[in-house]
């Protein structure tokens, strides 16, 4: 073979294996940004966008909407319709901070979205826990981050998404899906596979995701820009004459054991000079000492969520 024809074949294998990454985050969407339904949706979606593009459609009405991390995946917004009088959307993010909240808030505020209402539960992890940065499934919707439409989507033509397709195309097959985020309805999430498992082998589940701390009694050096982040979005609440209800999650009992009394107090305390109303659920000993009331350590049921609702709306 020739110099020129191995440097040829060279080039042409490079085209056809960018080509077939394209083809391939195209057509399978790991991360379920362009918008196919022929699969069903998996597990890596990149919520941060789809719940905004979702909210952006003229069809979809909201006036009000549920903030923070996964922890607040399980809470009905229909429940909270109900319970107030304005038409809620779930708009909680995996590892979801109190900035990402803002930013998207403001966003919407921009887009002519009406906010009147807000529900925010607080979790003390996303405090002192660096988030992951720019990471795939984390990317911010272009009207929030304030990147452009063609750098977003060819930005995932070519990611990484091998693995998170093939998981993906196999969660379709499945007879039953595992889960689900309903990012185009309540945008909630359902934990199908958890609710199977907790029922068909309660031992094995319990040992399985309430396993023993390592830890215990930690000291905590809280990340002082979470603190500032919350009261700015506190601040823009009350500027913008939305109304804001706000609560500290029930922790199960071995959840809240990994940090020391001192720490948690000092988180408490923080949180209460910035937003002296914010309600605190930490406390509820019939339901954080309870097993049953949780998916993991960090993990709250809708059970407990609809009393949440309940007694803070």
């Amino acid at each position: 073979m020739s110099h020129r024809a191995w440097n040829y074949w060279i080039v042409a294998t490079f085209l056809l294996g960018g080509l077939s990454v394209v083809a391939f985050n195209y057509l399978v969407d790991p991360y379920e940004v362009f918008g196919h339904q022929y699969l069903r949706s998996g597990y890596a979606i990149n919520e941060r966008f789809r719940k905004v593009e979702h909210l952006m459609r003229d069809d979809v009405h909201h006036d009000a909407y549920i903030l923070g991390s996964s922890t607040m995946g399980v809470f009905y917004p229909d429940t909270a319709s109900r319970m107030t009088g304005h038409s809620y959307y779930n708009l909680s993010f995996l590892a979801g901070t109190p900035q990402e909240s803002f930013d998207t808030l403001r966003a919407l505020k921009r887009s002519g979205k009406p906010i009147k209402e807000v529900l925010i539960g607080i979790d003390f992890f996303t405090f002192y826990e660096r988030p992951q940065g720019n990471a795939t499934t984390f990317r911010a919707h272009p009207l929030v981050s304030g990147e452009s439409r063609t750098s977003f989507f060819g930005y995932y033509l070519f990611a990484a998404g091998l693995w998170q397709g093939g998981v993906r195309v196999a969660h379709h097959l499945n007879d039953s899906p595992s889960i689900l985020f309903d990012v185009d309805g309540s945008g909630m999430y359902h934990l199908y596979d958890f609710d199977r498992a907790r029922v068909e082998d309660p031992a094995k589940y319990s040992a399985a995701h309430f396993q023993q701390n390592t830890l215990s009694g930690t000291e905590v050096r809280w990340i002082d820009d979470r603190f500032v982040e919350f009261e700015d979005l506190c601040r823009w609440l009350d500027e913008n004459n939305i109304e804001a209800k706000l609560f500290i999650h029930p922790y199960y009992g071995d959840a809240l054991a990994t940090i020391s009394d001192k720490s948690y107090r000092e988180f408490k305390n923080r949180l209460l000079q910035i937003r002296p109303d914010v309600v605190d659920f930490s406390v509820a000993r019939g339901i954080i000492q309870e097993q049953s009331w949780y998916y993991d350590k960090r993990h709250y049921r809708g059970a407990v969520a609809d009393m949440i609702m309940a007694n803070v709306l």
